[in-house]
């Protein structure tokens, strides 16, 4: 059975004010011995009062990153993340270089 975590690698914050403005975000699926990841940024909103960054917890900005990025392309992205393993357990295409 597949699992998939969603986590993040860092996130970039204004130092005037502490609002953490963007989240880059990784996600990994494992399935037995395959893995697939996906990887990228997105500008979060700025809420009307400001948690302090020092207690915002990972789990409540990849809620903002989820939320920013809509659950269509939340499921597209895992969606892709099944390809990814389906094609390592069935290949379907294969790549080589060429000699000189």
């Amino acid at each position: 059975m597949a699992t998939t975590t969603w986590g993040l690698a860092n996130v970039e914050y204004d130092v005037s004010d502490g609002f953490c403005h963007t989240a880059h975000w990784t996600v990994i699926q494992t399935d037995g011995d395959y893995l697939a990841s996906s990887l990228g940024a997105n500008s979060l909103t700025k809420p009307e009062t400001l948690t302090s960054r020092t207690d915002l917890k990972t789990a409540d900005i990849i809620a903002d990153v989820k939320a920013v990025l809509g659950a269509d392309q939340v499921k597209a992205i895992e969606d892709g993340l099944v390809a990814q393993i389906t094609e390592q357990k069935t290949p379907t295409k294969g790549f080589f270089v060429p000699s000189s």
